[in-house]
């Protein structure tokens, strides 16, 4: 019995695919995502918390620093006092008490001052100039000079233009001409005037003079009474007598000594500035002074 001619597909049947069940679907996914979010806003929060904490310590600190830098520019405005306080949670609250000082801008108020310095600045250049310009003939012929230092300008008179030797009088008409010229001039700012007569180391023992001071002193009066003549205010005007005790030159010499004795009107910067010259004696002139 021949077998190849017989069926096989019984003996091998085709294989069949297993079926799975089916599988579960998670309906929390969300669940994740929402846990991430949360746990961002609140590391957040957390930082920004962290951020506006205020340190007590250091706020305080700071408040003191910066209330001892700017006391100096506290003012008091009327009556009434801004009395500022910091609560707990860091804000700023105010209370009206009586006379309470303001604090000023810093930046402003330096501005401020600034801008005045350089007009008063500006204003004495003018006047130096004018008084420059006025007595320019004079000042070539050396018997006049027109300085500005840091307290002012000084206009230094040789006494041989204003007065006879030994004498404290101004007869001259050419002088009193002069006075007369540079006083419109002064006329213009309210600043002090101080009148300073100065001599050499020369003594002097006269009838009317014992000693330099005294001429030194009359001398400086009798231009101060002038220039009241002419219309400056009495409440701009002092005279000083420095004696020999403020040399501009050496007394060694002729020459020196002339540009000593002489006469100076000093137009002080400050209006409410204290008369009083602007030359610092020096050893060697106090030493001269306890000779003479």
């Amino acid at each position: 019995m021949r077998t190849d001619c017989l069926d096989t597909s019984f003996k091998n049947p085709p294989l069949k695919r297993r079926r799975h069940p089916d599988e579960h679907e998670h309906h929390d996914r969300w669940l994740v995502s929402y846990a991430d979010f949360i746990t961002l806003l609140f590391a957040f929060f957390v930082v920004m918390y962290a951020s506006s904490t205020i340190n007590q310590k250091k706020y305080d600190a700071l408040s003191n620093s910066l209330m001892t830098a700017f006391a100096p520019l506290q003012i008091t405005e009327g009556e009434g006092k801004l009395d500022m306080k910091v609560k707990g949670d860091g804000e700023i609250a105010g209370t009206q008490t009586e006379q309470s000082p303001i604090l000023i801008d810093p930046l402003g108020l330096t501005k401020l001052k600034r801008e005045m310095a350089l007009a008063k600045r500006e204003k004495m250049n003018r006047l130096e100039k004018d008084l420059t310009k006025a007595l320019n003939p004079l000042i070539q012929d050396g018997k006049i000079s027109v300085i500005q230092s840091s307290k002012g300008i000084r206009i230094d008179i040789i006494d041989s233009y204003l007065f006879s030797p030994g004498s404290a009088a101004v007869t001259s008409p050419a002088a009193l001409q002069t006075l007369a010229e540079i006083v419109p001039i002064l006329a213009k700012g309210d600043q002090a005037i101080d009148i300073e007569g100065h001599t050499d180391n020369q003594p002097i023992n006269t009838k009317a003079f014992n000693s330099n001071w005294e001429l030194s002193a009359i001398r400086a009066t009798t231009v101060l009474n002038i220039l009241s003549q002419k219309g400056i205010s009495e409440s701009r005007l002092s005279a000083t007598g420095f004696g020999s005790s403020r040399p501009i030159s050496s007394n060694e010499t002729a020459a020196g000594k002339a540009k000593n004795r002489r006469v100076s009107i000093l137009l002080l910067r400050d209006p409410g500035q204290q008369p009083g010259s602007d030359l610092i004696p020096t050893k060697t002139d106090q030493a001269d002074g306890k000779n003479n």
